[in-house]
């Protein structure tokens, strides 16, 4: 018989009793993404210090045990059955220094703030540093790759290292960080020789983006010299339901959760507007989106 969350919780709970911050068993995961789809996670760790973080995941690497680090939850969508192991939550890794010319950020600082520090393409843009690096996150403005100086992570052979911007692989919304699955555990950001103002970005996102309903933000990436949304939009899908999944009528690139959607809804309508956009058009929709499955 399959091992339920409870039961599969008491060694992971073990393994990380000594180490500082809250956990919990069975923590719905659909209340830490932006989506708000997903089950339990076996157990989820907030770790009071980056110091912790790197010991958890150092562990958790040794002992093979599943886990993932999360933030915002802004790019994640995990499975209607949770995840089996452990979760890393950032939330309480928030500690921004300034060194003058940069700022040093704790993984789980939020967006906001940092767009408050004058980095003005994010704007609008839900999560964390962390997970903003790890995407590459932007707008059609920029992407917070323009402003890294380096990124602190933790490699596969256990030891942290610094990782100055070249060698950080970033591109349309992804880096080293996505592709290799490292967890970043501070970056460090050249401030903005001004501030922008906001509001006409802020503005054109309510304008032309379904911000009042559970997302992911965009779920596809956008093909080389088109749209993702137009492409979609072009094959007929825009508004098209599934349970209480939908492609939103706002904007064809965006799948929106109308109250009870579940990731196997979600699923079904990548698949479809994957399937009919290559008939159409002859074009492969990848996955901006991160697909988290049990």
């Amino acid at each position: 018989m399959e091992a339920q969350p409870r039961d599969g919780a008491l060694p992971l709970l073990r393994l990380l009793a000594d180490l500082p911050g809250p956990r919990r068993v069975g923590e719905p995961l659909s209340s830490h993404t932006t989506f708000r789809i997903g089950g339990p996670a076996w157990v989820m760790y907030w770790p009071t210090t980056v110091e912790a973080l790197v010991e958890a995941v150092r562990r958790l690497r040794g002992e093979g045990v599943p886990h993932r680090v999360i933030g915002g939850g802004a790019k994640l969508l995990f499975a209607d059955e949770g995840f089996p192991g452990v979760i890393l939550h950032t939330g309480l890794l928030r500690h921004v220094e300034d060194r003058g010319e940069t700022l040093w950020v704790e993984p789980g600082y939020p967006l906001a703030g940092l767009v408050r520090q004058g980095l003005w393409e994010l704007a609008g843009i839900p999560g964390t540093a962390g997970g903003a690096v790890v995407m590459n996150a932007g707008t059609k403005h920029g992407s917070i790759s323009s402003y890294v100086v380096a990124v602190q992570t933790l490699l596969p052979d256990g030891n942290v290292r610094l990782v100055p911007k070249e060698e950080c692989g970033f591109g349309y919304r992804t880096s080293l960080f996505r592709l290799q699955r490292l967890p970043v555990l501070g970056v460090e950001l050249r401030k903005p020789k001004e501030k922008r103002a906001v509001e006409e970005l802020l503005a054109e996102r309510r304008r032309t983006q379904p911000l009042g309903l559970p997302s992911a933000g965009c779920v596809f990436r956008n093909p080389p010299n088109l749209s993702a949304g137009w492409l979609i939009d072009q094959a007929g899908l825009k508004g098209l339901r599934i349970g209480d999944a939908q492609i939103s009528p706002k904007h064809a690139n965006f799948i929106v959760n109308l109250g009870q959607a579940r990731a196997t809804e979600v699923l079904a309508l990548v698949a479809l507007a994957q399937e009919r956009v290559e008939k159409l058009f002859r074009v492969r929709l990848e996955l901006e989106l991160e697909v988290v499955p049990a």
